[in-house]
Protein backbone atom coordinates (compact mmCIF):
# COMPACT_ATOMS: atom_id res chain seq x y z
CA UNK A 1 0.00 0.00 0.00
CA UNK A 2 1.19 3.36 -0.45
CA UNK A 3 1.74 6.57 2.01
CA UNK A 4 -1.60 7.97 0.35
CA UNK A 5 -3.57 4.49 0.19
CA UNK A 6 -2.88 4.00 3.97
CA UNK A 7 -3.57 7.80 4.71
CA UNK A 8 -6.81 6.93 2.63
CA UNK A 9 -8.01 3.90 4.46
CA UNK A 10 -7.07 6.15 8.18
CA UNK A 11 -9.17 8.69 6.86
CA UNK A 12 -12.10 6.03 6.28
CA UNK A 13 -11.70 4.06 8.88
CA UNK A 14 -12.37 7.41 10.85
CA UNK A 15 -15.77 8.01 8.85
CA UNK A 16 -16.63 4.56 8.72
CA UNK A 17 -16.29 4.90 13.18
CA UNK A 18 -18.25 8.20 13.12
CA UNK A 19 -21.12 6.60 11.32
CA UNK A 20 -21.63 3.83 13.55
CA UNK A 21 -21.78 6.16 16.51
CA UNK A 22 -24.40 7.82 14.95
CA UNK A 23 -26.38 4.31 14.00
CA UNK A 24 -26.20 3.70 17.47
CA UNK A 25 -27.80 7.04 18.59
CA UNK A 26 -30.49 6.06 16.86
CA UNK A 27 -30.40 1.98 17.16
CA UNK A 28 -28.53 1.08 20.28
CA UNK A 29 -28.45 -2.38 18.99
CA UNK A 30 -27.35 -2.36 15.26
CA UNK A 31 -24.30 -3.64 15.92
CA UNK A 32 -25.37 -6.06 18.44
CA UNK A 33 -25.45 -9.31 15.55
CA UNK A 34 -21.96 -9.33 14.83
CA UNK A 35 -21.05 -9.49 18.56
CA UNK A 36 -20.21 -13.77 20.13
CA UNK A 37 -22.82 -14.81 22.47
CA UNK A 38 -20.45 -14.29 25.21
CA UNK A 39 -19.41 -11.04 24.33
CA UNK A 40 -23.28 -9.70 23.27
CA UNK A 41 -24.27 -11.34 27.31
CA UNK A 42 -21.69 -10.03 28.80
CA UNK A 43 -20.00 -6.95 27.01
CA UNK A 44 -23.70 -5.42 25.70
CA UNK A 45 -26.50 -6.72 27.11
CA UNK A 46 -25.98 -6.65 30.62
CA UNK A 47 -23.75 -3.53 30.92
CA UNK A 48 -26.47 -1.74 28.51
CA UNK A 49 -29.63 -3.34 31.44
CA UNK A 50 -27.43 -1.61 34.51
CA UNK A 51 -27.17 1.65 32.82
CA UNK A 52 -30.85 1.52 32.06
CA UNK A 53 -31.92 0.32 35.42
CA UNK A 54 -30.06 1.68 38.35
CA UNK A 55 -32.00 -0.22 41.22
CA UNK A 56 -29.70 -3.23 39.52
CA UNK A 57 -26.30 -4.30 40.21
CA UNK A 58 -23.86 -5.95 39.19
CA UNK A 59 -23.49 -9.89 41.31
CA UNK A 60 -20.60 -11.92 40.95
CA UNK A 61 -22.18 -14.77 42.69
CA UNK A 62 -22.77 -18.20 40.80
CA UNK A 63 -25.88 -18.90 39.17
CA UNK A 64 -27.15 -15.55 38.81
CA UNK A 65 -26.08 -12.44 37.58
CA UNK A 66 -27.95 -9.10 39.54
CA UNK A 67 -28.96 -8.26 42.08
CA UNK A 68 -31.71 -5.81 42.86
CA UNK A 69 -33.39 -3.81 45.56
CA UNK A 70 -36.31 -5.87 45.71
CA UNK A 71 -34.38 -9.45 44.29
CA UNK A 72 -31.02 -10.49 46.16
CA UNK A 73 -30.20 -12.57 43.05
CA UNK A 74 -31.50 -11.78 39.72
CA UNK A 75 -31.00 -14.09 36.89
CA UNK A 76 -30.35 -12.30 33.40
CA UNK A 77 -31.06 -13.70 30.08
CA UNK A 78 -31.09 -12.13 26.52
CA UNK A 79 -31.19 -12.48 23.37
CA UNK A 80 -30.67 -11.15 19.81
CA UNK A 81 -34.53 -11.60 18.99
CA UNK A 82 -38.18 -10.90 19.19
CA UNK A 83 -40.08 -12.60 22.18
CA UNK A 84 -42.42 -13.85 19.16
CA UNK A 85 -39.39 -15.77 17.35
CA UNK A 86 -38.24 -18.63 18.07
CA UNK A 87 -35.42 -18.73 21.11
CA UNK A 88 -34.10 -21.23 23.55
CA UNK A 89 -32.54 -19.67 27.19
CA UNK A 90 -29.71 -21.73 28.50
CA UNK A 91 -27.93 -22.57 31.42
CA UNK A 92 -31.12 -21.09 33.96
CA UNK A 93 -30.54 -22.10 37.87
CA UNK A 94 -33.71 -21.86 39.59
CA UNK A 95 -32.48 -22.69 42.93
CA UNK A 96 -30.04 -20.12 43.11
CA UNK A 97 -32.19 -17.07 41.42
CA UNK A 98 -34.79 -15.45 43.30
CA UNK A 99 -36.44 -13.59 39.97
CA UNK A 100 -35.28 -13.95 36.03
CA UNK A 101 -34.86 -11.03 34.08
CA UNK A 102 -35.76 -12.19 30.17
CA UNK A 103 -34.68 -9.20 27.18
CA UNK A 104 -35.27 -9.98 23.61
CA UNK A 105 -33.80 -7.14 21.51
CA UNK A 106 -35.01 -6.58 18.47
CA UNK A 107 -31.17 -5.39 16.61
CA UNK A 108 -32.97 -4.18 13.20
CA UNK A 109 -35.83 -2.21 14.46
CA UNK A 110 -33.82 -0.85 17.78
CA UNK A 111 -36.63 -2.10 20.42
CA UNK A 112 -36.57 -4.36 23.12
CA UNK A 113 -39.36 -6.58 25.48
CA UNK A 114 -38.52 -7.34 28.96
CA UNK A 115 -40.07 -9.74 30.82
CA UNK A 116 -39.70 -9.99 34.58
CA UNK A 117 -40.42 -13.56 36.30
CA UNK A 118 -40.05 -14.19 40.25
CA UNK A 119 -38.69 -17.76 40.38
CA UNK A 120 -41.94 -19.31 42.11
CA UNK A 121 -44.07 -18.05 39.26
CA UNK A 122 -41.56 -19.19 36.72
CA UNK A 123 -41.20 -22.82 38.06
CA UNK A 124 -44.91 -23.18 38.56
CA UNK A 125 -46.35 -21.89 35.06
CA UNK A 126 -43.51 -22.38 32.58
CA UNK A 127 -41.95 -25.68 31.58
CA UNK A 128 -37.99 -26.11 32.24
CA UNK A 129 -36.31 -28.50 30.72
CA UNK A 130 -33.17 -30.38 31.75
CA UNK A 131 -29.82 -29.13 30.59
CA UNK A 132 -26.07 -30.50 31.35
CA UNK A 133 -26.62 -31.72 34.87
CA UNK A 134 -28.47 -30.83 38.53
CA UNK A 135 -29.80 -28.07 38.69
CA UNK A 136 -29.55 -26.29 34.75
CA UNK A 137 -32.54 -25.81 32.75
CA UNK A 138 -33.11 -24.52 29.45
CA UNK A 139 -36.28 -22.26 28.45
CA UNK A 140 -37.85 -22.35 25.12
CA UNK A 141 -40.22 -20.97 23.13
CA UNK A 142 -43.55 -22.79 23.52
CA UNK A 143 -46.95 -21.71 23.28
CA UNK A 144 -47.18 -21.75 26.51
CA UNK A 145 -43.91 -20.40 28.06
CA UNK A 146 -44.71 -17.31 25.68
CA UNK A 147 -47.58 -16.75 26.94
CA UNK A 148 -46.35 -16.51 31.03
CA UNK A 149 -43.67 -14.47 29.88
CA UNK A 150 -45.75 -12.22 28.05
CA UNK A 151 -48.11 -11.41 31.15
CA UNK A 152 -45.11 -10.28 33.21
CA UNK A 153 -43.61 -8.25 30.37
CA UNK A 154 -42.10 -4.92 31.31
CA UNK A 155 -43.31 -2.07 29.01
CA UNK A 156 -40.08 -0.05 30.42
CA UNK A 157 -36.68 0.07 31.74
CA UNK A 158 -38.10 2.60 33.86
CA UNK A 159 -40.89 0.23 35.67
CA UNK A 160 -38.71 -2.52 35.35
CA UNK A 161 -36.25 -0.32 37.69
CA UNK A 162 -39.45 -0.29 40.54
CA UNK A 163 -39.86 -4.02 40.19
CA UNK A 164 -36.38 -5.27 41.09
Amino acid sequence: MTKEEKAKCKELMQQIELLKKQVEEINPYAFWKEKTNKEFGEKYSERYILSKVPNLRKNNGAGHDMAGKHYKNVEVKSCRMTADDNWTMNQLHPDKADAYLFAWYNCEEGTQEISFIPTTELLKLCKLNKQHGEGCFTLSSTINNRAVLKKFMVPSWEELNQKV
